[in-house]
């Protein structure tokens, strides 16, 4: 029932942004000659007209239309290489919410392994205990592709689960596939390495360490969240200090991040700004203060995964004085992608569309340094930090957190 409620509120919202569609704009698989030009052409139009980070990226916009359109050029390419050149266009904006999506049936699964692209190369950015893999060391190819080819098109072209929640976005997509299969990994150093994909839904739970909290939340990509977060959050309102963790958070509904700050104030927060590329106000976003207020001190993990609503979140703690940031610069994401439409059956396309500006007037699409920096994040957890296998034994950022909080009087 959770995922048919989940799959409901995400097409009552995408309905709601592009007036009902009621079918694909542009046809179905096999893509013919005219489908395709729909394609590219809408693809075009949605990119001149709403995407805002050009000039803030310096991003060559020739040389992204001239290179979307090129497509059109191999006539030779089938149907699914056709859909990836057009993700390695799109990924050329270095953009996480202006990008491909595919609806699948299957649940989707990743390897206990984050990539992460740096310097022009795919790198391991952190893995688990016996993953054969260890942070910083360059990943050469995936399944036998060179392997930034394949994360640059997973920037652009991150599946969903069949849901459509949020779950894989940006770079881990490009380890993504079916639940029980394997990916081959090899290294710069000639080391192959075979890892199996996992199931990615993680449910948010807490811990207690004395007196103080800590709450995990991977995703605020489920319409129930908010009433889940809430009980939670009820079960830890006599500690002193409270860890909010939302390392690797993909993100998922502004109002359920908003929901969950609304708990750690007893006032509205102020009002962010979504602006559109002409830097006209479209409309305010704001956290009301609800429900029982948490008056403890608030310590909030972060890292480059951290994107979208849970940057959007990093944003109001930093802003409004209500925490501190620990980790690493988060993954950025200060956009709202609410444009999109179905291009063909199971192939969605979003850009993004207004920029949210923080209070100071500024927005962070690019990410935001934390108050409290930690070299080397990925580094800091051996354990990725899930409910069986959570350990400050083992995660050092964890560690850190909380002694920070007992620090506090």
């Amino acid at each position: 029932m959770r995922r048919w409620l989940v799959a409901c509120a995400l097409w009552a919202c995408v309905l709601t942004q592009i007036g009902c569609q009621t079918g694909p704009a542009c046809g179905t698989f096999p893509l013919d000659a005219d489908t395709r030009r729909c394609m590219v052409s809408t693809i075009d139009t949605m990119v001149r007209e709403h995407y805002p980070f050009a000039e803030q990226k310096g991003v060559d916009m020739t040389m992204f239309f001239k290179g979307l359109w090129s497509s059109l050029d191999e006539p030779e390419l089938d149907d699914e290489s056709f859909v990836l050149s057009l993700a390695q266009s799109l990924a050329m904006l270095e953009d996480g919410h202006t990008r491909l999506e595919r609806f699948r049936l299957d649940e989707v699964g990743a390897p206990p392994v984050k990539l992460a692209l740096r310097e022009g190369q795919v790198v391991v950015r952190s893995a688990a205990p016996g993953a054969g893999l260890k942070p910083g060391e360059v990943i050469e190819t995936i399944d036998g592709k060179p392997a930034l080819p394949v994360l640059r098109s997973a920037l652009a072209s991150a599946e969903r689960g069949s849901a459509g929640e949020v779950l894989l976005l940006g770079a881990d997509a490009a380890l993504a596939g079916e639940v029980g299969s394997d990916v081959r990994l090899e290294t710069a150093s000639g080391r192959v390495v075979q890892l199996t994909r996992q199931t990615v839904l993680h449910e948010p739970f807490i811990r207690r360490f004395g007196e103080i909290g800590y709450l995990r939340v991977k995703t605020f990509g489920f319409i129930d969240d908010l009433d889940r977060l809430d009980r939670l959050m009820n079960e830890l309102m006599d500690t002193r200090g409270l860890i909010i963790d939302l390392r690797d958070n993909g993100g998922g509904y502004p109002s359920v991040s908003d929901g969950l700050f609304g708990r750690l104030v007893t006032e509205d927060g102020a009002l962010f700004a979504l602006v559109d590329r002409q830097g006209r106000v479209h409309r305010h976003m704001q956290a009301h203060s609800r429900g029982e207020t948490y008056t403890g001190q608030v310590v909030v993990l972060v890292n480059e995964g951290t994107f979208s609503a849970a940057n959007y979140f990093a944003h109001r703690i930093r802003e409004e004085h209500r925490g501190v940031l620990l980790g690493g610069r988060t993954g950025g994401g200060a956009a709202s992608p609410d444009r999109g439409l179905m291009l063909v059956d199971g192939l969605w396309f979003q850009v993004s569309t207004y920029v949210v500006e923080t209070l100071s007037g500024h927005n962070t699409e690019e990410g935001m340094a934390p108050t409290i920096r930690l070299d080397d994040v990925g580094a800091w957890y051996e354990v990725p930090p899930e409910q069986g296998a959570l350990s400050e034994d083992n995660d050092r950022m964890l560690r850190r957190a909380r002694r920070y909080l007992e620090g506090v009087q």
